[in-house]
């Protein structure tokens, strides 16, 4: 990773708003690993003592000041967002299984259960498998019962 020799300087409101991170507690413990480096930084601590201080390693180090010039506090501090595995069951999906549970029920049943339903999203095609668990979480979040 390339040498960034520019020391860190925060301005009073940039040390302010970093502290109030570090004394509230309530961010990610990340964020606060962040404004912690970045204060010492502020302070004129070495790498080394800054590392040892916070915990961090090197590449850590460098990757906050890096960000930090880059983008400003907001940039140093904040995670980037992560592309993740897309969710399952979308808000369609969600849709689908609660007017399929409020619709009647198919011919021979009194009600709609669980497996009737999985097996009614199977064959619609609305998706290639789903568990009873999944189905069941979506009508609790609608708030409705099968029953």
């Amino acid at each position: 990773m390339a040498r960034i020799a520019t020391k860190v300087s925060l301005s009073e409101s940039e040390k302010t708003e970093l502290s109030s991170i570090i004394k509230k507690g309530t961010h990610k413990s990340r964020k606060i690993t962040r404004a912690r480096a970045l204060l010492l930084m502020n302070s004129g601590k070495s790498r080394i003592e800054v590392q040892s201080e916070v915990g961090i390693d090197s590449n850590h180090y460098y990757r906050i000041k890096k960000r930090y010039f880059a983008g400003g506090l907001s940039n140093a501090l904040e995670e980037r967002p992560r592309s993740g595995q897309p969710p399952i069951i979308t808000e369609r999906l969600e849709a689908q299984i609660t007017s399929m549970a409020c619709s009647e029920s198919p011919a021979g049943s009194a009600h709609w259960t669980l497996s009737l339903l999985n097996e009614k999203l199977v064959e619609l095609n609305y998706v290639e498998t789903i568990s009873n668990e999944s189905i069941r979480q979506v009508l609790k979040k609608a708030g409705l019962s099968l029953g």
